[in-house]
């Protein structure tokens, strides 16, 4: 075998040429995932830069000395900033904002977005950094200033309770316009879990809840209380109402019954005297007649 001075083989000294030759001539190939868009980007000569168009999926060919492609993911993606160092990465990630009583909170995040495909070679060039980069430098400075923007005008009170989700859509809808435009798409925006603040603030806030619940909860007596004595006093007129209904129901009842009563009573002792006229009467007629009934003039006689 033919060596040089140096004791390598000519042979193989002639095969690294032809390997370097092939691959600085023809290239080797990289796939571009589905799901994700690639672009290649020239490190040397007059052409150095990133390509107008990105690369689609599939195989793509590139000269390893002189060129690089980078794939950007196209899906939406999910994204965490925890403190928790199980989750997300081993850094603190959480963010921290203002309220506008200058109250702080520190509150872990979640996000979904997506880069637009025929944004990436924009992306690229004001960014220059993967996609991974971006996401946990840029796109988090975005997101953490927006809170910071957004929390600013609003009160504590309304970031721990029903204004909450005002806050993060203003975020989200910030996000989209600021970042909109260099082709990324903020889908959601949440917080994980419930935002921390300081102990004193955490006080005085379950201090002002618990006074609000107290007085609904003595809103909510009187208005029971005032429920009940109307339904006393309904039933109470209720009541009288039908005593009076039926006292005159009673009465006229009485009335009626009494000339009823009457009536007969009258007629009995008619029916008595003339019974007792009768009995009396020994079958003679008057001697005496008139215009005066004949029983009285016979009760008369006989009376005698």
């Amino acid at each position: 075998m033919i060596r040089n001075n140096f004791g390598i083989s000519i042979t193989v000294v002639i095969i690294l040429i032809v390997i370097l030759g092939v691959i600085a001539f023809g290239g080797c190939g990289t796939m571009v995932e589905p799901g994700y868009v690639g672009i290649k980007v020239n490190k040397m000569g007059s052409q150095k830069g990133v390509q107008d168009f990105p690369i689609e999926t599939g195989w793509v060919w590139k000269n390893p000395l002189t060129e690089t492609v980078y794939k950007f993911p196209t899906y939406y993606q999910s994204v965490v900033w925890t403190a928790d160092k199980k989750e997300g990465s081993i850094n603190d990630d959480s963010m921290t904002f203002n309220s506008v009583e200058g109250a702080q909170f520190n509150v872990d995040v979640a996000v979904r977005y997506k880069i637009k495909s025929d944004s990436v070679p924009q992306i690229f060039v004001e960014f220059r950094k993967t996609a991974k980069q971006i996401t946990d430098v840029d796109v988090r400075s975005e997101v953490r200033n927006s809170f910071s923007r957004a929390a600013s005008k609003m009160k504590i009170m309304d970031i721990l309770g029903r204004g909450k989700q005002n806050l993060l859509d203003e975020v989200k809808t910030h996000l989209n316009s600021r970042m909109g435009k260099k082709g990324f798409e903020f889908d959601m925006v949440s917080f994980i879990g419930k935002p921390r603040v300081d102990k004193r603030v955490e006080d005085a806030v379950n201090a002002v809840i618990q006074a609000k619940q107290q007085a609904i909860e003595a809103e909510n007596r009187v208005r029971k209380s005032e429920a009940e004595a109307k339904q006393v006093v309904a039933t109470a007129k209720g009541n009288a109402e039908a005593r009076l209904m039926k006292a005159k129901a009673e009465a006229k009842a009485n009335e009626f019954l009494q000339k009823s009563i009457n009536g007969e009573v009258i007629e009995l002792e008619k029916l008595k005297v003339q019974r007792a006229a009768i009995e009396k009467w020994d079958g003679k007629m008057p001697t005496v007649s008139g215009r005066v009934t004949p029983f009285i003039n016979i009760g008369q006689k006989l009376g005698e």
